[in-house]
Formats: structure tokens, C-alpha cells, sequence
């Protein structure tokens, strides 16, 4: 029976490993910039490397080109064509880097695995087992780890894969936030994925220059970015307070020295 839970904790392990490579491989290849502007070139969106709206910037002859009423959907036109502009290029990269070839050897080692949950869960919660994020080294340090009777740690483990399963995707979907520029004339909408909405009192906006316009789109950006940094799914918040990146720990440090267990 040992003998077994260790086979399973050994190809588990291996595809984890394949598994975080493999996201890591993808994540080292999103683009560091895009950027893209709406039809009549009122608004200008440059995204970061996550694929977020880092700044907008304004026409200074705004008022010639949009009307008060459309300066906000102008602002979701240019983040769609800065989006299109990024996802094109990533999408080049992951075609140069053989993804599918790859994806489809990680799914070679999942299927060892039975009825381990699929790979599109891990990879959208991977840091409630502990995986370090892109570009950070494989190897788990677990000189000081001192691991439970085996059978606690297969208990919160099994526990873990049991949440995942029976979880909806929206249960990881990340939640939206809202940024507000200082007179609350701006709002901006986001998700950890992108840009959701954006309104602009076309009264207020009507009387505005393009920096005092830019400006207050700006302080409604910071406020959303801050907010989405902080944000966190419902599914992984619950999958957090199981503490599994120890629990993971504490599995590998079994794999390293199994029979000590065995006894």
C-alpha cells in the first residue's frame, strides 16, 4: 500500500514539474509592450507585460475627433486594439515555441495520473499549491521541513484535489474592481485580465483639456491596478487557507527520504 502512494507521489511530482515548466516556458514569452488606440485616435492604451492597461494617454485635439458621450468606449476601443495587438504576437511566439507539442506531452504524464484533476485547474490555480511563479527556480527548498505521519499529509492532499474538482470555473474567475479618479468623474473597471469598462461624465469631460482628461483617467487606472493587484477568487482564497504549498512541502520532502515512512 506504501509502496503505491509513493508511485502515485512520484508521478505526481514529476508532472507538476513538467507542468510548471511548461506554464513557465509560455508566461517568459507574453509580450513586455503593446499598445493600440481607438478609430479616430482620440485615445492611446499601452499595456504591460501582464496584459493590463498601464497608461492612456489623450489626444490633445480629443474634442475633434470624439464626442464627450464616446471618450469612455474610446477608451475600451484602444485597450481591444492594444489586446489584439499583444495576443498577436504572443500567439506567434507560443506557435515558434511547438506550445501543442509541449502541452501534449504534459498531457501524456496527467493521463498517469487517473483521476488526478485536469491541467487547465492547476494552471489557473498553481500558487495555491506553492508553485513559484514564472522565471523562479523548480527546487523547493525542504531542508527544514519536518513532515507529518504519511497519511495526514495524503489526507489534506487528497482534500486539496477534492476542492478542485468539485469547483466551478467561475469559483476561480478573478473578481472585478473599480478605480475612480479623484472628483469621481472616471471610473474604470478591471478584472486581473483586462479591461472591463470605462465611464466619463461627457458634461464634466465636455469642459475638460486632454491633461486634465488624461490625468483623471490615469488616477482611475492607478486605483483599479492597485485594487486588481490585491483581488483574489473566491476558489483560491479557499484553496489558500488549506495551506497546501506546505502540504506540498511536506509531500516532497517524503519522496526525498521514503523510508523513513516505510518503518
Amino acid at each position: 500500500m506504501a509502496d503505491d502512494i509513493f508511485r502515485e507521489l512520484q508521478k505526481f511530482q514529476d508532472y507538476m514539474r513538467n507542468l510548471q515548466q511548461f506554464m513557465s516556458d509560455i508566461n517568459s514569452l507574453t509580450p513586455e509592450r503593446a499598445e493600440g488606440m481607438d478609430a479616430q485616435g482620440a485615445v492611446r492604451v499601452r499595456l504591460g507585460p501582464k496584459g493590463l492597461p498601464e497608461s492612456i494617454e489623450v489626444a490633445s485635439d480629443w474634442q475633434r475627433r470624439q464626442h464627450p458621450e464616446s471618450i469612455g468606449q474610446a477608451v475600451v476601443e484602444a485597450y481591444g486594439s492594444a489586446m489584439s495587438d499583444w495576443l498577436e504576437r504572443w500567439s506567434r511566439s507560443l506557435t515558434d515555441m511547438g506550445w501543442e507539442r509541449r502541452a501534449e506531452r504534459v498531457g501524456d504524464l496527467r493521463g498517469a495520473l487517473g483521476s488526478a484533476p485536469a491541467a487547465s485547474t492547476y494552471s489557473g490555480s498553481g500558487a495555491a499549491f506553492g508553485l513559484p511563479p514564472a522565471g523562479m527556480p523548480e527546487q523547493r527548498d525542504l531542508r527544514h521541513v519536518v513532515p507529518r505521519p504519511l497519511d495526514q499529509v495524503m489526507e489534506d492532499v487528497l482534500t486539496g484535489f477534492e476542492m478542485l474538482e468539485g469547483a466551478s470555473e467561475d469559483s476561480f474567475a478573478p473578481p472585478e474592481v473599480k478605480g475612480e479618479s479623484a472628483g469621481r468623474r472616471v471610473s474604470i473597471t478591471l478584472s486581473q485580465h483586462g479591461l472591463v469598462s470605462c465611464e466619463v461624465d461627457p458634461q464634466w469631460a465636455a469642459q475638460q483639456t486632454a491633461v486634465r482628461l488624461g490625468k483623471a483617467l490615469e488616477e482611475a487606472l492607478a486605483q483599479a491596478l492597485a485594487k486588481a493587484e490585491q483581488s483574489e477568487s473566491a476558489g483560491a482564497a479557499g484553496l489558500a487557507n488549506l495551506h497546501l504549498s506546505g502540504v506540498m512541502d511536506e509531500a516532497l520532502a517524503i519522496l526525498n527520504n521514503p523510508q523513513r515512512f516505510l518503518n
